[in-house]
């Protein structure tokens, strides 16, 4: 009996992803486990394994947004299985390795001079439409009227892939009536364009919550140095006592446990505005932004407060590497209160920061250089690092902000303060 691929439920928040790739084609034999197709949360990337040995039959085209517990594809035991699986569902066009471009909006596209662009279709009265079965299925899921669509399957047959073009399309414009980027200016049209590339998934998710950040809060940003003297021998005494098997401990592990302890002092920096209410969590859940290849992301330490830097590290370092794979769980992203962006490895020196929305605090944090630094009467070599904090000043005064960061400040130049 063919076993079912189905799109699994990886967190509480998940509902629905994308299929972004098959990596196998309709037919090939796949091992157990081995990989079998990508799919994209708002979030993050993920591989689905397949769930048997066997002859793998696709039934689900790349690019469409699928269910949560929703039917994607068989794994047939044997060639028989496989035939059968054939007569009864139609097998997509599958492209291995697709997912490693950015997918280009064809919507958006400038068609070719060659090329006509078909306006939108309007049936006759009493005329049949021509679809397939997998198609009318879907445009009953989409309420789509197959009635206004252009078939590109043999004598004009509505197939699935028209149907996944023209909810495309419609959520491509959805999405830019809501969040208007604004047109192109005149002069554009004396430019040429080398490629278009749709705005969707991670950078969907990034570019609206940027937008809604800074539309819907009042943010102020405040700028400090601190001496990063403490902070390099901490690590250096963490690093000198390492065990078997035990990660390094980075400056951000010992960064987050800094912002933890500040943030318990003044939990007016961990909490969002909802309404007509300001809501101060409880818990103190801090996201570290990382750069995953396809976007910004932000996984969560949580409880920060309540563990220790060596913890701390060991997960942060956990987080980093899954990252990396694209193995990060969509909850892994979700809940977070208060968020850290260190761009120090690049050699940024200092930066504004905008906030990861709804929260309502960001620390940016620059690198750590040495500068001539007037101490105790004498200029000295020290090394300084920048600390920006940005916050909604609706909720956050000046002041408060100002005590939070010498706070953070305190503790990153004399980590004894956290004990």
């Amino acid at each position: 009996m063919p076993i079912e691929i189905k799109i699994p439920k990886l967190g509480l928040t998940m509902t629905e992803a994308t299929l972004t790739a098959w990596t196998v084609c309709a037919g090939d034999a796949v091992a157990l486990n081995q990989i079998v197709c990508l799919i994209e949360t708002d979030k993050v990337s993920l591989e689905m394994e397949a769930p048997a040995a066997g002859l793998v039959h696709p039934i689900v085209e790349p690019g469409r947004r699928v269910a949560v517990g929703e039917l994607i594809g068989y794994v047939a035991e044997d060639e028989a299985a496989l035939e059968a699986l054939q007569s009864r569902y139609e097998a997509v066009q599958t492209l291995p390795g697709a997912a490693d471009e950015p997918p280009v909006a064809e919507a958006l596209q400038v068609p070719p001079a060659t090329e006509a662009v078909l306006p939108p279709r309007k049936a006759s009265l009493g005329e049949r439409i021509i679809a397939s079965p997998a198609a009318r299925k879907r445009a009953e899921m989409l309420s789509v009227d197959l009635a206004a669509l252009w078939g590109s399957g043999p004598g004009g047959r509505i197939v699935l892939a028209d149907l996944e073009k023209a909810a495309q399309i419609a959520e491509d414009e959805r999405f830019a009536d809501r969040f208007d980027f604004g047109a192109m200016a005149p002069e554009s049209e004396m430019l040429s364009v080398a490629k278009t590339v749709a705005i969707r998934g991670i950078r969907k998710i990034i570019s609206r919550n940027m937008k809604l950040s800074l539309s819907s809060q009042a943010q102020l940003t405040l700028h400090t140095e601190a001496s990063a003297g403490g902070l390099r021998d901490t690590r250096a005494l963490f690093n000198a006592r390492l065990e078997e098997g035990q990660v390094p401990v980075s400056y951000n592990a010992i960064i987050v446990k800094a912002a933890a302890c500040a943030l318990r002092r003044y939990p007016m920096l961990n909490a969002v505005v909802d309404g007509r209410e300001v809501k101060i969590w409880q818990q103190i859940h801090i996201g570290m932004a990382m750069d995953s290849g396809r976007g910004l992301i932000v996984p969560k330490i949580r409880n920060a407060d309540t563990k220790s830097i060596r913890v701390i590290a060991d997960e942060l370092a956990d987080l980093v590497e899954r990252a990396r794979q694209q193995k990060l769980l969509p909850d892994e992203l979700q809940g977070g209160t208060f968020t850290i962006t260190n761009l120090g490895r690049w050699d940024i020196d200092g930066f504004t920061p905008i906030n990861n929305f709804p929260e309502s605090a960001i620390l940016g944090v620059g690198r750590i250089v040495e500068k001539p630094w007037v101490r105790d009467g004498e200029v000295v070599a020290e090394p300084r690092m920048a600390l920006s904090l940005t916050f909604d000043h609706r909720i956050i005064d000046g002041a408060l902000g100002a005590r939070f960061l010498k706070t953070l400040k305190d503790r990153i130049e004399d980590t004894r303060l956290m004990l």
